[in-house]
């Protein structure tokens, strides 16, 4: 990552302009987190979220500041940036929550500020005893700097870095369903899906935003330019979306002054369109999603939803034939379940069936375990596409490919991270572009099984092997185990509470 002086020269004993790496910049900001912020006061994602706003403020400045045709009118109020280096205390803290409630609020006569709307809404400083603090990152950390001299990959390489780092945090908001997803996943799912700069990539749960900056990744490997409107997403939590917003915005070199790209809302409560964009809505043709697959206290309101093939589901199956029936004929999609959605009965097992009728569902792929921060889940991904059940009355689907990547193959994202090359195998099986797929082959790991035997096994279970001789399976470290154990003993509980409740 590349920072340079505010004058456009390094200082003594400091890297010069285009010297410093993102691993450098996230080294140094996380040495001002240890040392000069009181720790037990302001936990590491607090930190992060106040780096994004400081970010999108002094970037939007520095954009004021170019020379002549190359200036650009400010985002914020003229002189906020000037104004934040100047004031300490009870006046900084006054400002930035007059700032944070100006900029958070969607003025429809200003399309300029739609992306701050997403980033400042119900953004708070921090205590007002801590701006000592705030002001030190601002001034020793921001004002000396010119940012918009770093290169923009470099950029979004050190904040996506930083957001991971905070994954003890998001621990705490599990109940919502935030998890992080190994970004080498995500790239390889892209690839899978054949994604190019023609698509229109969404995501109905965004989280970080990092399926989508995987999607552009994929779109701009060719160099050519991606159209804003490629890419969008939807979250409930509003933290993720200031999150997921800065995220994109720094690992896409997307404009500030342009359309959010991820907006506020819960996808499952408004039936017609799988994501709803900030200006106009634009048919998908492409969706990968990790949805949330702990219910917790997520209540999503489905009352709306009469074009679903079953209620009262959670919310993984809720959001898997979300985008099957929202998804334009022909769009491709790429949907994370865990096991349960794949066997479990009742609804899970209704949203199977007509999944299989009126999408081609083709590949079926079981992923390691572990690879999720703090949770053992065992999960999958599904990948269709949409279409509608053939003039003869037969499934949409014919065969579906299964391929295992689970078996004795366990992961942490910090003793044995997963990386693109543990993937390399099914990529190259899964054949990405080939039309109807028609070059897969039977492996050990990769096993088609037709969807007449399908409809054959009771509710429909997808709970499918590949084919690899008897294993035991890998179930992760004694500590996850019990981890996951108390999940389920939680989720239990809270199902008999429910039954309870309505018998009383």
């Amino acid at each position: 990552m590349t920072v340079g002086r505010g004058s456009g020269r390094g200082v003594a004993g400091e890297p010069q302009e285009n010297d410093w790496t993102s691993r450098q910049i996230t080294e140094r900001l996380w040495t001002f987190y240890r040392e000069k912020i009181s720790t037990k006061a302001r936990t590491r994602l607090e930190f992060v979220e106040h780096i994004a706003y400081l970010l999108f403020l002094k970037l939007d400045h520095e954009h004021t500041q170019r020379p002549g045709r190359f200036a650009k009118p400010p985002i914020a109020p003229a002189g906020t940036w000037p104004k934040l280096t100047d004031l300490n205390g009870e006046d900084l803290h006054a400002f930035l929550a007059r700032l944070m409630d100006e900029l958070g609020t969607p003025n429809p006569t200003d399309p300029r500020r739609a992306t701050a709307s997403v980033l400042f809404h119900d953004a708070q400083p921090w205590n007002i005893d801590r701006m000592s603090e705030l002001r030190q990152l601002i001034v020793e950390e921001f004002a000396p700097y010119r940012w918009t001299a770093v290169p923009p990959s470099a950029l979004g390489e050190a904040f996506s870095s930083m957001l991971a780092d905070c994954r003890e945090d998001l621990l705490t908001k599990r109940q919502t369903g935030q998890i992080l997803t190994p970004p080498p996943l995500l790239a390889v799912v892209a690839k899978a899906l054949a994604v190019t700069r023609e698509d229109r990539v969404i995501d109905a749960a965004g989280g970080l935003g990092s399926t989508l900056i995987a999607a552009h990744r994929e779109m701009a490997a060719s160099g050519m330019y991606v159209d804003s409107t490629a890419i969008a997403a939807a979250d409930i939590d509003a933290q993720m979306c200031r999150f997921a917003t800065m995220n994109i915005l720094l690992n896409t070199g997307r404009v500030l002054s342009d359309m959010p790209p991820v907006l506020r809302a819960d996808s499952l409560k408004a039936k017609g369109v799988a994501v709803r964009r900030y200006h106009r809505d634009v048919a998908a043709t492409v969706a990968i999603c990790n949805p949330p697959f702990k219910s917790g206290d997520v209540v999503s309101d489905t009352d709306q939803r009469d074009d679903f093939w079953a209620q009262k589901a959670d919310l993984p199956t809720n959001f898997l034939q979300h985008l099957a029936i929202t998804l334009p004929q022909g769009a491709r999609a790429a949907v994370f379940v865990p096991d349960g959605v794949l066997f479990g009965s009742g609804a899970a097992a209704t949203v199977r069936e007509a999944l299989l009728k009126n999408c081609d569902v083709h590949t079926l792929l079981r992923l390691p375990t572990g690879i999720f921060h703090g949770t053992n889940s065992k999960s999958n991904i599904l990948f269709f596409t949409k279409s509608v059940p053939r003039p003869t009355g037969e499934p949409a689907t014919r065969e579906l490919w299964v391929y295992d990547a689970r078996t004795d193959n366990h992961h942490t994202d910090t003793g044995r991270p997963l990386t693109e090359a543990d993937f390399a195998d099914f990529l190259a099986a899964y054949r990405p572009g080939e039309l109807d797929h028609r070059g897969r082959t039977t492996s050990p790991r990769f096993h088609s099984y037709p969807v007449s035997e399908l409809f054959q096994r009771a509710g429909v279970s997808l709970d499918l092997k590949a084919g690899l001789a008897a294993t035991l399976d890998d179930f992760g470290s004694p500590g996850e185990i019990a981890l996951s154990i108390a999940e389920h003993l939680d989720e239990a509980g809270k199902r008999f509470r429910t039954v309870a409740e309505s018998l009383a």
